[in-house]
């Protein structure tokens, strides 16, 4: 059954205190992010297959949730790289609502990643991309919540020839995560993953290294982040209206 924008709750709306910080960062960090190439973490990087299925069947909303609070963050634009499938073209409707999404998630990321994190960006018109910076240099951040009503996460393991360790977390409620490092681009350059399910969907955030150095973000540090109520609130909304599709299987080694 097709819905309304009236039949849609709005975006959680932050603490004030997220805004505040957000600005007191923006006053100290002046760098302008540029679109690059950045090494990303994804689900095929551990040779998980968290996503299965087509389209998610479900109806999109008409029109936007309410506006978000006065805090904004200025997209930055992606350089595509060569043969890169170009974003699907949304409605402007849509492409409102998942602009907004991304900067609730940027407000929330701006007041709980560590303060050597002095820049964060949504990506224009990639609903799960972010970028942040950090000691003069960008860094991707992947937020991914994807419809996928059944799968289940794989086995959390180590894989030393990959430099790739992995470790359980509580998050309450009987939901758990695997909280990774592995190595990225490089076997010196770390990146920090943390992954889970939220009702029907699953839920991967991450920060990439970039060429040069390790991810500025501990996979404790994500994990914070991931068992703050306000993300909960954040993925309980995407998973009731998605701002992504199903994925096909990814598998990787």
């Amino acid at each position: 059954m097709d819905r309304t924008a009236q039949d849609l709750p709005p975006l959680p709306d932050l603490a004030p205190s997220a805004m505040r910080l957000g600005r007191r960062r923006r006053a100290r960090a002046r760098l302008t992010v540029a679109g690059g190439v950045f090494g990303t973490v994804t689900a095929a990087a551990l040779g998980l297959s968290l996503f299965s299925g087509a389209d998610t069947g479900v109806a999109v909303p008409a029109a936007p949730p309410a506006a978000f609070p006065s805090a904004y963050h200025t997209p930055v634009a992606a350089q595509p790289t060569p043969g890169q499938t170009p974003p699907e073209k949304l409605s402007d409707a849509e492409s409102a609502r998942h602009a907004q999404f991304q900067q609730q998630v940027s407000a929330l990321l701006d007041e709980l990643l560590p303060t050597s994190v002095t820049d964060i960006r949504p990506v224009a018109d990639e609903v799960s991309a972010y970028r942040i910076t950090s000691g003069g240099q960008a860094f991707h951040v992947t937020l991914s919540i994807r419809p996928a009503e059944g799968a289940r996460l794989q086995d959390c393991r180590d894989i030393p020839s990959k430099r790739t360790t992995c470790e359980k977390a509580d998050l309450g409620g009987g939901r758990t995560a695997q909280v990774y490092a592995m190595a990225v681009n490089k076997p010196e350059t770390l990146a920090s993953m943390v992954v889970t399910r939220y009702g029907r969907s699953s839920v991967l955030l991450s920060v990439s290294p970039s060429d040069a150095a390790s991810a500025p973000v501990t996979p404790d540090q994500l994990l914070t982040v991931v068992r703050d109520a306000r993300f909960t609130d954040l993925l309980k909304y995407a998973d009731e209206y998605p701002v992504q599709k199903k994925s096909t299987p990814v598998r990787g080694g």
